[in-house]
């Protein structure tokens, strides 16, 4: 194989860091995903909306976490000891987003992954885009950024999540 082979193989070809809701795979791009880290707790934060688990201490900052379970509308799990956490960075402001685990890094070919079909289309489901086969399963893939979005969060009074670094 040449050079410019190789380098087109490359380009068709995505990393993409997996995890699970419910039972459920779902993919997201490497690139978005800074680190990963077991659930160490969180501290409750009065006033947060109901899919904002807390803020942790992430060597020394204090970060939110999202509980992507909550913020997707799913049925709160008791089984918080082997959650992951997926830190991400917005506007330079670290985040987490609680997940039930994070399995493992898959490349996956673009021939593999299907754009959503606009009858799955919705309002609230931008951030999905699209789902892969892998195997014999099938991996919904996400745009974190667009998950956790400012924009796409409903803020409520009294606390909101600071993407801006501070001075």
């Amino acid at each position: 194989m040449n050079n410019s082979d190789n380098q087109k193989t490359t380009r068709e070809e995505l990393q993409m860091l997996t995890f699970s809701l419910d039972n459920v795979s779902y993919g997201v791009n490497v690139h978005q995903v800074r680190e990963v880290k077991n659930f160490q707790g969180v501290t409750p934060v009065p006033y947060a909306p109901s899919y904002v688990k807390g803020v942790t201490n992430l060597r020394g900052q204090v970060i939110p976490v999202i509980d992507l379970r909550k913020r997707f509308g799913m049925v709160d799990t008791k089984d918080a000891e082997n959650a992951g956490i997926m830190v991400i960075v917005q506007d330079k402001q670290p985040i987490g987003v609680m997940v039930d685990s994070v399995m493992e890094v898959l490349t996956l070919s673009k021939d593999d992954i299907e754009a959503n079909p606009d009858s799955l289309t919705t309002v609230k489901s931008n951030a999905v885009i699209g789902v892969a086969k892998h195997d014999k399963d099938l991996i919904i893939l996400l745009d974190l950024l667009k998950v956790v979005s400012k924009d796409n969060l409903e803020i409520a009074k009294g606390f909101e999540i600071e993407t801006q670094a501070k001075p």
